[in-house]
């Protein structure tokens, strides 16, 4: 039976780095707060050229022209996110869903880059990258596809509400892509997901304009959901926390993840960071964060990797990763 890993995976930045000082100014706060709040120095919006679709096609893009693969070869396209699609023509922004998984295909052919192949589209939360794994995992494994390209993105700025301050400061857009490919040893070794489904009114987009979040439950429900997905994979795994080389949460705030490391009895210098770089890119969060560690040269060949996720839902669930 054929196993799966992870070829390469790359992270496409937005055009505009909004820094702190300009939302302290927006919302009328005290310099510095933000960083003290949060742990977030800086984040990505997308620019008025850019849409959802574009920073996801730029980032696949980029993950191809890295990995020197045939574009022909990938058999599997798989796109997710957790905000409304959008796209944007004559600089108005549409918000409405349609298929954006083909779109990102399109895009990509009118850039030369010949990927016929079927593509479909997931809606989730902050640990949908990890099901997405499970997904491709599972489809390598039993010989139906090969090579499989994953695109996370959001454009979570075309959602925000500066009459909430609390999410207006937090959240930033973002998108990475990574490519699964089949191999003869496993790279993707187990994983664990749970859904505790008392959390699913926690946070949506009303009337798909505003992204409300209830900053309250999800801060008493991300920490331990932090510790159950560690202590569920670990368990299935019969392994322990010295043993991972590097452990890469959600980036869902610098409280939170902290607290989840306390509850979950894993060390500072087990966790990667770079929240204060990106802010919180809500779905594709634990796949930025991957290709940063990557690109920061944090993660080498043979590092066994742990992915743990958390949001709303309540979803949580782990990845373990044979780099």
């Amino acid at each position: 039976m054929a196993e799966a890993y992870i070829f390469k995976s790359c992270l496409k930045n937005p055009g505009r780095i909004v820094e702190n000082n300009v939302l302290e100014e927006q919302l009328l706060l005290n310099h510095g707060i933000i960083e003290r709040l949060t742990g977030i120095k800086q984040r990505y919006y997308i620019s008025d050229a850019e849409s959802l679709q574009s920073i996801a096609t730029d980032a696949c893009e980029e993950v191809i022209i890295n990995s020197g693969i045939n574009p022909a070869d990938i058999d599997l396209i798989i796109f997710y996110t957790e905000v409304p699609p959008s796209y944007r023509e004559n600089s108005v922004l549409h918000k409405r869903y349609y298929e954006i998984s083909a779109h990102i295909q399109n895009s990509l052919i009118q850039k030369s880059i010949d990927i016929l192949c079927e593509c479909f589209n997931m809606a989730g939360s902050c640990v949908v990258f990890i099901s997405a794994l499970q997904i491709a995992t599972s489809l390598i494994k039993c010989g139906y596809k090969k090579n499989v390209l994953i695109i996370g993105a959001s454009n979570n700025s075309s959602f925000l509400s500066p009459v909430d301050k609390n999410v207006f400061m937090a959240f930033g857009d973002g998108a990475a892509a990574t490519i699964i490919s089949s191999s003869e040893k496993p790279g993707l070794i187990d994983f664990y997901r749970m859904t505790d489904g008392e959390g699913f009114d926690a946070g949506f987009f009303e009337d798909y304009n505003t992204l409300i979040i209830d900053r309250k439950r999800v801060a008493e429900f991300a920490p331990l959901a932090f510790k159950l997905a560690v202590d569920g994979i670990l368990k299935r795994t019969n392994l322990k926390i010295d043993d991972i080389n590097l452990l890469i949460p959600h980036q869902a705030g610098d409280r939170i993840i902290r607290k989840g490391m306390e509850l979950a009895g894993v060390p500072e210098d087990k966790v990667y960071y770079c929240l204060e770089d990106y802010g919180n890119t809500g779905a594709p969060a634990i796949q930025v964060a991957l290709s940063s560690a990557i690109d920061e040269n944090r993660i080498k060949r043979g590092d066994l990797l742990l992915l743990v996720g958390f949001g709303i839902g309540w979803n949580y669930g782990a990845a373990l990763v044979r780099y």
